[in-house]
């Protein structure tokens, strides 16, 4: 079965969108952190394969959901991020610390005896559930005293459709229909409910647009937002025939394979190695206009009606 559609499909949809689209990430940090960066904020993405020892000296790999730092006007910051699709369980926590204590190793400083660790802003993303409390706590007890940091709470059950585009934080559309979830048995017999659903997310694509239009919104990072919005929307309603085939009536036509990111990225690295190789910025503009032609025959597989002039003109306008 395809990835996407596993049962990691929500842990996928929300790396793939935060490793690919800087300007999804930065409104994600922000309300999570009540942090203010602005557009001038860079993000280093960091390692996010790491292995737990334990004490048989057997290693299991782990992949973290989200590692990165941003710099910021002299600020540095690291960010670990995990989304959840099980309710909250307080032995998250151990995960949470295991993962904190990898990242703050990669990031060691080794002084004259001494080494110094930062541990970094972590956060956990609750897709299911409702709560009273925004923050855990994990306390450790050394030699040299005890000391205990925050790892921010946050859940979808608290964030309206408008909530969401105020704020900017287009990185939690795709799991919007969690917030739904309870309803959509009754939508799948109901064609009133079912015609509000079809209701809704024509809206959250028109808005999706509107946002792309006022500059807010990159297409690139509109289009990802689209697929993985149909992604998860298909995963959740595989048991909800009418459901799931309203959701591909929708969004049939506007969805954007995930090719996309792959024609995005090889076209940049590949332009970017003929330019330095030959000194040339022709370099990065044959590799661009491999990738729009990538890009456009991808979509003419897709509708065996559309020309290839059109075809090149939509994958002109996607990659920018």
């Amino acid at each position: 079965m395809d990835k996407l559609y596993s049962d990691f499909a929500y842990d996928d949809a929300f790396r793939t969108a935060e490793t690919e689209c800087d300007d999804l990430l930065i409104p994600f940090v922000n309300y999570f952190h009540n942090e203010s960066y602005g557009s001038s904020a860079k993000i280093i993405r960091g390692r996010n394969e790491h292995f737990i020892e334990h004490p048989d000296h057997s290693e299991d790999k782990r992949i973290t959901d989200s590692s990165f730092t941003i710099e910021d006007y002299g600020k540095r910051r690291e960010y670990h991020y995990e989304c959840e699709s099980k309710a909250y369980d307080d032995t998250v926590l151990v995960r949470m610390f295991e993962y904190d204590a990898q990242i703050a190793l990669d990031h060691a400083d080794l002084g004259k005896h001494c080494l110094h660790v930062d541990i970094p802003y972590s956060g956990i993303l609750l897709l299911r559930g409702k709560g009273d409390f925004d923050e855990a706590d994990i306390e450790l007890s050394t030699p040299g005293g005890t000391v205990r940091y925050p790892v921010r709470v946050r859940r979808m059950s608290e964030l309206s459709l408008d909530d969401i585009f105020e704020k900017h934080l287009y990185l939690l559309l795709p799991f919007y229909i969690f917030n739904l979830e309870n309803e959509l048995d009754g939508m799948d017999t109901n064609s009133d409910e079912l015609e509000k659903f079809s209701d809704l997310y024509r809206e959250i694509i028109s808005r999706l647009e509107k946002e792309t239009e006022k500059g807010y919104l990159s297409l690139f990072s509109c289009s990802v937002i689209i697929s993985l919005i149909h992604k998860i929307a298909y995963k959740m309603t595989m048991k909800r025939e009418n459901v799931q085939k309203r959701v591909g009536d929708i969004m049939g036509g506007r969805v954007l394979d995930l090719e996309v990111i792959k024609a995005h990225r090889e076209g940049i690295v590949e332009g970017e190695a003929r330019g330095e190789a030959r000194g040339e910025v022709r370099g990065e503009a044959r590799g661009r206009e491999k990738s729009i032609a990538r890009l456009a025959e991808h979509y003419m597989s897709q509708d065996p009606t559309l020309e290839r002039s059109k075809a090149l003109e939509m994958a002109a306008k996607i990659l920018g």
